[in-house]
């Protein structure tokens, strides 16, 4: 049974809103043909030339998009400059901690103990303030405030930074300065990006990919934000929503849940989008998307996400919730 958007159905996501594609989810079984391979994206070089033809693919397609893939790219854009000056110590693992940690289940390292460059990270968080103030009049107006509260120095930018996402601070600034914390949130995260995924190329060459089969990441612990279907056979693999890392996990399977009955475990898409569907479990009544890579001639996870968030919302408005929300939407 098919299912679609109504007449002027905007739907207000973090930091634009979008107007999403007509949309005919179809439930069914979790297993498919598999289509012909793909690669992910490793964004750098000219590759990110590759990842403006996708954004342009994608927006010939779902028009509505437009705006806020645009400012994917631009953030993207600049999440790569800073790379190409960072500066990360090295993480220190004891071998022996290292062994006890994989015999009983627990991540090789803890969400603070990702080495930051912070000077990197506070000059990323002013160019996307930056770039930010023409998007949209809500992200301009939470900008200013941002940075009235930076000059006054209400708040400590290096020290926000090094808390990361933690509550009480935050929910404080937030507060205090009339922000939208989505925005703050967004801001913090993207800013700290490049370093965690340093922090996570590093720890990389520890673990073997393909055997952790938990619905947390190795190395950080973090759920995931995205599941990704590789290679001819269909593997499945989650995606971590804090530092990025790829990991192996059961196909049928519910990553938060652990719920492997089949009669409870089901999934949608939209019409003419089997690349991308929504993973539900009506156990725990939480969803994941995932993204058939196999189909895709080349993908960056973040952007496939994006782009089809339509499916997100509908998900929620079926009663399913995902235990890592996207900063996209608010």
């Amino acid at each position: 049974m098919g299912e679609g958007w109504g007449e002027g159905g905007d739907i207000d996501l973090l930091p634009f809103p979008l107007s999403p594609p007509a949309f005919a989810p179809e439930g069914g079984s979790s297993r498919r043909q598999a289509p012909r391979e793909g690669k992910l994206f490793e964004i750098g070089g000219i590759i990110l030339d590759r990842l403006r033809e996708r954004i342009q693919q994608i927006k010939r397609k779902r028009p509505g998009y437009g705006k806020i893939l645009d400012f994917y790219q631009t953030v993207k854009e600049a999440q790569e400059k800073a790379k190409a000056s960072l500066k990360i110590d090295a993480i220190q693992l004891k071998k022996e901690w290292k062994k006890l940690l994989a015999k009983e289940g627990f991540s090789l390292i803890q969400k603070d103990d990702f080495p930051l460059d912070l000077e990197s990270s506070v000059k990323l968080f002013e160019t996307l303030c930056q770039v930010g103030r023409d998007a949209n009049p809500h992200l301009a107006g939470q900008l200013k405030r941002i940075k009235e509260a930076l000059d006054d120095k209400r708040i400590d930018l290096k020290k926000l930074l090094r808390g990361g996402l933690k509550g009480q601070r935050m929910e404080e600034i937030v507060k205090e300065l009339g922000l939208d914390k989505n925005v703050l949130l967004f801001l913090i995260q993207s800013s700290l990006r490049p370093s965690l995924e340093a922090g996570m190329e590093q720890l990389r060459s520890e673990l073997n990919s393909e055997t952790w089969l938990k619905g947390y990441c190795p190395i950080c612990g973090s759920l995931p934000s995205l599941g990704l279907l590789k290679e001819a056979a269909g593997k499945r693999y989650l995606l971590c929503s804090y530092c990025g890392y790829q990991w192996r996990m059961d196909r049928i399977s519910c990553p938060f849940c652990e719920n492997k009955d089949q009669e409870s475990l089901h999934y949608f898409f939209g019409e003419g989008e089997e690349t991308h569907r929504i993973d539900l479990c009506d156990k725990c009544h939480q969803y994941i998307k995932t993204i058939d890579t196999r189909n895709l001639q080349e993908s960056d996870p973040v952007l496939e996400d994006l782009a089809t968030l339509h499916l997100d919302i509908l998900a929620s408005q079926k009663g399913y919730k995902q235990p890592v929300p996207s900063p996209w939407i608010t």
